[in-house]
């Protein structure tokens, strides 16, 4: 059994690797292969292989074919006002911001949206939407009056929506798989509008729990920063949960503690066991009993309804939780175990594990996408296998009660300081960041919460509809809990010395090393061979080193920022940044969330040149964040250029700032930088974009900002700059748009190929049908950032080839 489970999870991970997903009668072939292998004796183990991949490959192709099942013209449904009924599926992130007029505030919610009608056209089958609603800016004390949204509600609203998308980037997060792998089939917005109306009020029995527990929390003396974090221990929503304090927790290592899974569900489902033993034993009607009363009851079937009590509390903690995906996976391996436990099914280890994740990928198969899913199955076995390579120490006690708790402490902590350290090189692949402080916040912060902060949070929840009074008392002392260990994991944060920067290239060399001591440690590899790998690996890793070093090849990388513009010119493990893309007033930047990321990953902390093409929030909006990320030494800047307006002059602590005008030429790693525009400064800031020509004496780049039909006309009728403007590459001038790449212009550039970088169905519908038809008559390759993503230009001494990320770099079904 063990070998076809494991062939069914492997054809699972198989069919990940296919572009796109195929056509129902290629997955019903599939199928078919899996029953010919069932019904060979000799094959029958490996049939899984086939079943695997045909149940991933059906889910893909359900998921992909949701418009074609309920006869929805895509064209139509995208981009156009609908009216749309549904149910709100969780409890909805509710954020409070200012704005502008008259110091009012105006609540913006977003929500999942389970859509059962569309323009009074009943659905065949569901559609799952993710939603924001910005409402209307009240002043403060009018913000209660707003309309509340909750789970369980049924709506009908007015929505635009655009299909399941997101940006598409190296090292950068993946909102379109996250979507994906939460089954939202789209993403838009709530219009203001009268048909906007509650259908059924009653919100459901979890959402009553919540506001409960906001009401209560709200009248607590104690609450400060850390009452964020009762809402993440109890119903899983960490949607308020700071950004300063998810950085402490990131940087501990203790992310973790905040997500419901295993650690939660296992200590609570333990708890339950345990008090309903001790019932059993402490209880009055047990006194009353025979001697062979009691051992019939103790040793029998007090057992039984004691892992029953447990399964049915962890069952109500992940109802609580939402039945998020962490805690769906423990709750699925949970209820295996106590199941094969009432049954008297005897499993080994390797067979729950391999059940529990075929089990598991049944249920929910897009679990597979999630970077969580692979934590908990790395985590789960290296627990057992810590478990099994120190059993002799593990079950070595005394016969005292004093030496079994001894010996039950000594054992948590082989087991947590294996499962951190051997977690370290996960952790650094996952940030970037190598965090030595994980060790030392873990040891302490995981058993302080799990007999602290966890079960009194849980017993607030519980006691809430019998006693508020009761409820109060345990969530003050979770939250005095919490202040302890919080003090603790940010003294650990502050500790620059605790966290080292790595690339990308470093990792590989860390995972490999680690990899090695792994096999060492727990296969009992013989040193010798060990010294021999390890050795093979640092040698290898040199010559890698050093050819990077010696390479003449340079990349300019076009970003995926949506609407705007962020590029940056790599080589010699050096880079240059043309833009940073944009920044929002909720807080959310393009530098920080794609940029920067994309720099951590490869390993590069400093930039030479910082190159802004004008003031435009699309190309300059990150600014502010590189600024702060240069005062924490996070990011060196040698060199700024930028043409800015009086209004930014002051505001930032840039100190080699320059202009960035015609004739403010350089060079840099054997490319040179010619500055062609602007002359002098315009009133207009798109007239006012620095235009810069790279090139190599062989293959050339053309960088333009934002520059319009103006601007163009005065280069091109200027010969001496007409003639540099020859370019292989563009980068599209205004993201594409009508007012830009006039016939004249692009003759004169003469490119290969455009790119466009502009947003997925932006509303200014860029680029422009007319703009492309220019570059398509005139034979120009286009590219653009919505459609395939991040765009890399490769330029070696024989060719300069271009690659995307969806179609080159990552071209799997599952992420584009």
């Amino acid at each position: 059994m063990e070998r076809w489970l494991f062939t069914f999870f492997i054809g699972a991970i198989l069919s990940l690797f296919l572009p796109i997903v195929p056509d129902i009668s290629q997955v019903y072939i599939c199928f078919c292969f899996a029953v010919i292998f069932c019904l060979i004796k000799r094959l029958r183990s490996y049939s899984g292989l086939f079943f695997g991949c045909a149940w991933l490959l059906y889910a893909g192709f359900v998921y992909q074919n949701i418009w074609q099942v309920n006869s929805l013209i895509t064209d139509d449904f995208f981009g156009t006002t609908l009216t749309v009924r549904g149910v709100v599926a969780n409890i909805p992130k509710s954020l409070t911001r200012k704005t502008n007029k008259d110091e009012r505030v105006k609540q913006v919610s977003r929500f999942n949206f389970v859509v059962e009608e569309v323009n009074q056209q009943k659905l065949q089958s569901k559609i799952n939407i993710r939603l924001r609603w910005d409402h209307k800016s009240v002043k403060p004390d009018h913000l209660k009056k707003v309309t509340k949204i909750n789970q369980g509600q049924k709506w009908q609203l007015t929505v635009r929506v655009k299909p399941a998308h997101g940006f598409a980037n190296i090292g950068g997060f993946s909102y379109q798989t996250w979507l994906r792998q939460k089954e939202l089939h789209a993403t838009g917005y709530v219009k203001h509008s009268a048909k906007n109306k509650l259908i059924a009020a009653q919100p459901s029995y979890r959402q009553k729990l919540y506001l409960q527990l906001n009401e209560l929390m709200d009248s607590l003396t104690l609450t400060n920063e850390l009452h964020h974090f009762i809402f993440a221990l109890t119903f899983g929503e960490r949607g308020k949960i700071t950004a300063e304090q998810w950085q402490v927790l990131q940087a501990t290592g203790t992310q973790h503690l905040m997500a419901i899974s295993g650690l939660h569900l296992g200590l609570i489902a333990s708890g339950a066991f345990g008090f309903m033993l001790m019932f059993f034993r402490y209880s009055p009607f047990y006194v009353l009993l025979t001697q062979k009363g009691k051992l019939w009851l103790v040793k029998k079937n007090s057992r039984i309804v004691a892992f029953a009590f447990s399964s049915l509390v962890a069952l109500f903690y992940a109802y609580l939780a939402g039945f998020s995906l962490p805690t769906l996976r423990a709750l699925i391996m949970m209820q295996i175990f106590i199941c094969a436990k009432l049954v008297g099914v005897k499993l080994t280890i390797i067979r729950w594990l391999l059940l529990s994740i075929v089990c598991i990928i049944l249920i929910s198969p897009f679990s597979l996408f999630s970077v969580s899913f692979w934590l908990s199955v790395y985590a789960v076995s290296l627990i057992l296998l810590v478990i099994w390579r120190c059993r002799k120490l593990l079950l070595t006690s005394g016969d005292g009660q004093v030496d079994k708790i001894k010996a039950w402490l000594h054992s948590l902590i082989i087991i947590q300081l294996g499962l951190t350290l051997f977690m370290l090189p996960v952790a650094a692949l996952l940030n970037h960041q190598l965090p030595l402080s994980a060790l030392l916040a873990n040891i302490i912060a995981v058993p302080w919460m799990s007999f602290t902060a966890i079960p009194l949070c849980l017993l607030a929840v519980v006691a809430m509809p019998f006693s508020e009074t009761l409820a109060m008392f345990f969530l003050e002392l979770s939250l005095i809990s919490l202040t302890f260990i919080w003090q603790w994991l940010s003294y650990l944060s502050s500790q620059q010395w605790l966290f080292i920067d790595v690339s990308h290239q470093t990792l590989m060399i860390i995972l490999i090393i680690s990899g090695l001591c792994f096999i060492s440690y727990f296969l009992a590899l013989p040193k010798k061979v060990l010294a021999v790998a390890l050795l093979l690996t640092f040698l290898f890793s040199y010559m890698f080193f050093n050819d990077q070093q010696k390479n003449d090849d340079w990349q300019v990388n076009v970003l995926d920022v949506g609407q705007g513009l962020a590029v940056v010119i790599e080589r010699h493990g050096q880079a240059i940044l043309y833009d940073t893309g944009a920044s929002y007033p909720s807080g959310f930047n393009l530098a920080e969330s794609v940029v920067f990321p994309y720099l951590q990953y490869q390993g590069l902390t400093t930039l030479d040149y910082l190159l802004l093409s004008h003031a435009d929030n699309d190309h300059a909006g990150g600014l502010a964040f590189i600024d702060k990320k240069m005062a924490l030494n996070k990011i060196i800047v040698k060199h700024i250029k930028y043409n800015q307006p009086v209004e930014d002059v002051g505001r930032y602590s840039f100190v080699n700032m320059y202009s960035c005008k015609q004739g403010d030429d350089f060079t840099w790693q054997g490319l040179t930088f010619s500055v062609l525009w602007p002359v002098v400064l315009e009133d207009k800031e798109n007239d006012n974009s620095c235009v810069i020509h790279i090139s190599d004496g062989k293959y050339k780049v053309l960088l333009t900002g934002d520059i319009p039909h103006k601007v163009e006309k005065i280069l091109v009728a200027n010969t001496e700059i007409a003639n540099q403007l020859k370019a292989d590459v563009i980068v599209a001038p205004h993201h594409g748009s009508k007012t830009s790449s006039s016939t004249r212009f692009i003759k004169a550039v003469s490119p290969e190929a455009v790119i466009f970088s502009a947003g997925f169905m932006n509303r200014w519908k860029m680029p422009n049908k007319a703009v492309l038809k220019r570059y398509h008559q005139l034979n120009v390759t286009p590219y653009a950032t919505a459609e395939h993503g991040m765009i890399r230009i490769n330029i070696t001494e024989q060719a300069l080839e271009i690659q995307s990320y969806r179609l080159h770099i990552k071209p799997y079904w599952f992420a584009n």
